[in-house]
């Protein structure tokens, strides 16, 4: 039963979309259509997902940033891929792209799944793993209340065990030589798995990253806020804030990127790892130098 697309708008709040699911008026499990035209499977107990069944749309403002910077026969990587809104967002604009999702959760893998049989005439392929610096195993601690902040299990938190994948040995094996974007949402992990593409990154095949920065979720693991910066800094990434609540926060003044072949430049804020407060989150573009 699909109960909660029919009701009204000033209806479709969380605690009604739970009740429906609990009385079984409404499938956990199901399809939504955001941001226009974009499709994806999610489950409705979920809040985030459920925010962008809710509102209709999810990060408007990621998407003009990505469609910015993603040819028409582009290679995008979700690292984080969760329910896959942010991919599953970009197929309308970008249909001919090849997309490659990561994802730990195996609670999400089923969901992907589905999404990415409903769109059977893109190139999507999906990697259940951790993304990481090491071959092996990872224990992934599962989150029961909101999937988006399950991650990689402390030493004190219990865990499932999800296979490695070493990004630099996914691009050698998948005859990948460029990527033009990827989006990077690792709940504090994105040191690890960034050292596991290092040679992708030394060499600049990786175009631009869309990274999340959260001063709880690095901590979590004894790194500091500014530690995934800096790595990207150290091979000649520039760093620039991109969301319009951030720019002149601090580094330089914001300016309009000109990107080539591109109608839509987004304003943004060049800043250096050092400047970045440690007590700040919010997500970071980070370029390789032309």
């Amino acid at each position: 039963m699909q109960l909660a697309e029919y009701l009204p708008r000033i209806a479709k709040k969380h605690s009604i979309i739970q009740l429906l699911c609990k009385m079984g008026l409404q499938e956990k499990i199901c399809k939504i259509k955001f941001n226009q035209n974009a499709i994806a499977f999610i489950d409705l107990m979920d809040p985030e997902p459920r925010n962008a069944f809710i509102r209709g749309s999810f990060e408007p403002a990621f998407f003009e940033i990505a469609k910015a910077f993603m040819p028409d026969n582009g290679v995008f990587f979700d690292l984080g891929a969760n329910v896959g809104l942010c991919t599953f967002g970009m197929l309308p604009a970008k249909p001919k792209c090849n997309y490659h999702l990561f994802e730990a959760n195996p609670k999400m893998i089923e969901l992907l799944s589905h999404s990415i049989k409903y769109h059977t005439a893109n190139s999507i392929k999906l990697s259940h793993a951790c993304v990481t610096e090491e071959e092996g195993i990872t224990e992934f601690c599962l989150s029961n209340k909101q999937s988006g902040q399950s991650h990689v299990a402390t030493i004190e938190e219990y865990g499932v065990k999800i296979p490695n994948l070493n990004l630099d040995n996914y691009c050698i094996e998948n005859n990948i030589s460029k990527i033009d974007f990827a989006k990077i949402d690792l709940e504090g992990h994105e040191v690890p798995a960034l050292k596991g593409w290092n040679k992708c990154l030394s060499k600049r095949i990786v175009k631009t990253v869309y990274l999340e920065i959260i001063p709880e979720n690095q901590s979590r693991y004894g790194l500091n806020t500014i530690d995934p910066l800096l790595y990207m800094e150290s091979h000649g990434y520039k760093l620039y804030l991109c969301k319009k609540e951030d720019l002149g926060l601090f580094g330089q003044e914001p300016k309009f990127l000109p990107i080539r072949n591109r109608k839509f430049k987004p304003l943004v804020s060049r800043f250096l790892a050092k400047q970045y407060p440690n007590d700040f989150a919010t997500d970071v573009l980070a370029l390789a130098p032309v």
